[in-house]
């Protein structure tokens, strides 16, 4: 058996490096790849050296090898579909992905990529069920509960969505698309009050994210302050270069009115239509 601790050790302090010089940590990386032995774990090894380095092509090239040398290898096989999918070579990370939770059923990281692979894909109803299959086995990722939440989102699943951001923020307070996302949710659930808490604490986190802002603004309204409402949509509105956050915005009105067809969101849309003209001409 080839003996290749020697390259993990160099590698492996090659990694730390990065974190100190990283212009430094690729030229020692140049000189030692080629010293590298020619087995499916040292070019494993190495493909995540370049990864760390932000090499990608050259991550590509090394766990390829690594497949080429032992075709049933499933480490290389996830971490090559991992940088397949985030390359956009989405066809490509499936296949090596399914080979990886093929092997390993069981692991929540691989099932995970999986499931992001065939998120990006837009293949939704085959995505869902892989992204379950993950927080069943334990998967604390709060990329995966935002993708979950996406997806019952588009699927109707409104209590699921919420909850999903919910664990969402769980494993990270500082997503701050979480929170917006979740206040809306609230709306549509009739939780002005927690939807009220979700989008105050996005925009304080993040001020400038505007769809929390016009959110809030909305929540103003579905209360019955309108000239409190048409306050902060005007505030918001400073910020909105070419009205862009705001027309997405207006698009949610047919979809909230359809939970709160007592809010006259038609009357909303108009005042909001007649202030921007106005604005307009000033």
């Amino acid at each position: 058996m080839t003996d290749i601790a020697p390259a993990f050790v160099d590698l492996e302090a090659l990694v730390a490096e990065a974190a100190q010089d990283l212009k430094a940590a690729r030229k020692r990386l140049r000189q030692v790849a080629p010293t590298v032995p020619d087995d499916s774990a040292a070019q494993t090894a190495l493909g995540l050296a370049y990864l760390a380095l932000d090499q990608p092509r050259d991550a590509v090239r090394a766990l390829r090898r690594a497949i080429e040398l032992d075709p049933t290898a499933v480490l290389p096989r996830y971490h090559l579909g991992t940088l397949q999918t985030d390359m956009g070579l989405l066809p490509q990370g499936e296949e090596n992905l399914r080979f990886a939770v093929a092997a390993e059923p069981d692991n929540p990281r691989y099932q995970a990529a999986l499931g992001f692979n065939l998120y990006k894909a837009n293949k939704r109803d085959e995505a869902l069920p892989v992204l379950e299959t993950a927080v069943r086995l334990g998967s604390e990722d709060a990329d995966v509960f935002a993708a979950l939440g996406y997806l019952y989102y588009f699927a109707g699943r409104l209590t699921d969505s919420r909850d999903a951001f919910g664990r969402t923020i769980e494993f990270n307070p500082d997503y701050v698309e979480a929170y917006n996302n979740r206040g809306y949710l609230h709306i549509l659930l009739g939780d002005l009050e927690a939807a009220e808490a979700d989008l105050k604490t996005c925009a304080e986190k993040e001020p400038t994210f505007l769809r929390a802002r016009y959110n809030l603004a909305l929540v103003t309204w579905l209360r019955g302050d309108r000239d409190a409402a048409l306050s902060l949509y005007r505030q918001a509105r400073q910020l909105d270069k070419g009205d862009a956050e705001f027309r997405q915005h207006l698009e949610d009105f047919d979809e909230v009115a359809a939970h709160w067809p007592q809010a006259d969101l038609t009357e909303l849309r108009v005042q909001l239509t007649v202030a921007g003209k106005v604005s307009r001409k000033r």
